[in-house]
């Protein structure tokens, strides 16, 4: 694993930080947009209730409780996504050709994120749909996991990058990803029960992250 500040090709990293970082911040500005274009589609679906009183707005709500609690998750998953990536970027500096297609594969989960959601929320939900939404967000976590790996790799973090993000970083994605992997064969048995699964990976994201220490918050000596 090479050490940031090391060379990479031959080019120390006090030499390509000035010229290079403005392409990792380029890529990282148009990852934000990305972002925010698509946790934003999510809303523009969702079902106004109709009705003239109380009692009729909250009938019309309870309707469709499914596409709203189906909103509100992929919601929380799309910020957890956006705060590693967000923590990560602030140390790139470098963004060769492999880690723009990661990122671009990374964010492509990102915009199939609000269609998906509808997936499973127009209809009712059954084993192939959940699946299909859970496998999406393993990939997504798996190719974060290879990216924060990547980086490590192929020295693109700053000098002064938290020793975490090299060794550990990975680690918060890989657990998402296994666990919506693992909610999987679960459906069986807990049916729409299930999405409570899903409501609290971002916060089991979170979790792990802080007793990690992967806050960018520090720099480890």
């Amino acid at each position: 694993m090479t050490e940031p500040g090391s060379t990479h090709d031959g080019i120390p990293a006090a030499d390509f930080e000035e010229t290079d970082r403005g392409a990792a911040e380029r890529l990282t500005f148009f990852s934000d947009a990305v972002v925010a274009i698509a946790i934003t589609l999510l809303a523009i679906e969702l079902q106004v209730p109709r009705g003239e009183t109380a009692a009729e707005l909250a009938a019309g709500f309870a309707a469709d409780w499914g596409e709203y609690l189906a909103f509100l998750i992929s919601f929380a998953v799309i910020a957890r996504h956006w705060m590693s990536h967000h923590r990560l970027f602030r140390y790139v500096g470098r963004a060769d050709t492999g880690i723009i297609w990661l990122n671009m594969l990374w964010l492509l989960l990102i915009v199939l994120t609000p269609f998906l959601t509808r997936f499973i929320s127009e209809e009712q939900v059954d084993f192939p749909r959940f699946a299909v939404y859970a496998l999406a967000q393993t990939l997504q976590t798996g190719t974060f996991a290879v990216l924060v790996l990547v980086l490590a790799r192929t020295g693109a973090f700053i000098p002064g990058t938290p020793r975490h993000w090299l060794h550990r970083g990975w680690v918060a994605s890989a657990v998402i990803g296994g666990a919506f992997l693992v909610s999987i064969p679960l459906f069986p048995l807990l049916g729409s029960w299930a999405f409570a699964l899903w409501g609290v990976l971002p916060f089991l994201g979170g979790l792990v992250t802080d007793r990690l220490g992967i806050t960018g918050k520090g720099v480890d000596a």
